[in-house]
């Protein structure tokens, strides 16, 4: 069984929901692997990013975590010892080159084909979806600096593509882009995030999710079943 939590990430009150309900499902004694190189240096600091999300999950009772920031040569039975995988935000096709171009992309599948947990938060939460373009959209806009010219994500979602740092104020490009793109959309705001099971997809989180598609926007409450 596929499950995937994708959220916003990066504001621990905002994300506790999707936060509380990952720790409770990584299995007990499995450790959980953090990927935070869609915020690589000098910008970022990958020791910052592992004492942030420390803070995050100290208080769920969970401090097993281990992070890696550099994915070459690594095998799957380098993951063994995992439960679950959680990868950062950052620059989106900066992350999804990243993770072609050491092959991590091909253990990624089978990690999560295997059935065990991985959370996406914004970067890592977009590279699930079709594909990755819907970055370029709203608050957080990103740019390509790898001149990556296939933007195919892992499509994980049911064909949908995914927004992070969702607000009403950019409906009109969003509609713009899937009219451009013939996409459907499904876009997470701040303080909310979905729990993929399969073909299954429901909202967690304090804020409704949005779904666009064929002209339509659809808000899902908390609880509520996308698909």
């Amino acid at each position: 069984m596929i499950k995937l939590i994708l959220a916003d990430g990066g504001n621990a009150p905002d994300s506790k929901l999707a936060d509380e309900l990952f720790a409770n499902m990584i299995p007990k004694g499995k450790k959980m692997l953090y990927i935070p190189i869609a915020m690589p240096p000098p910008e970022h600091s990958f020791d910052k990013c592992f004492g942030w999300l420390n803070s995050v999950f100290k208080p769920l009772k969970f401090i097993d975590i281990v992070m890696w920031t550099d994915l070459s040569d690594k095998r799957y039975e380098d993951l063994k010892s995992f439960g679950a995988i959680y990868i950062g935000g950052g620059n989106t096709f900066s992350l999804l080159n990243d993770l072609r171009n050491t092959k991590f992309i091909e253990l990624l599948k089978k990690f999560i084909a295997d059935g065990r947990i991985l959370y996406g938060g914004s970067a890592g939460a977009i590279i699930l979806g079709k594909d990755i373009g819907t970055a370029t959209l709203g608050k957080y806009a990103d740019e390509s600096l790898v001149n990556l010219t296939d933007t195919s994500g892992l499509d994980l979602v049911n064909g949908h593509d995914i927004h992070c740092h969702y607000e009403e104020k950019y409906d009109k490009e969003i509609f713009g882009y899937i009219k451009k793109h013939n996409s459907k959309i499904i876009a997470i705001p701040e303080k909310s995030g979905i729990l993929v099971e399969d073909d299954k997809i429901k909202v967690i989180g304090f804020e409704s999710v949005y779904v666009f598609k064929n002209g339509e926007k659809i808000a899902f409450e908390l609880n509520s079943l996308l698909l």
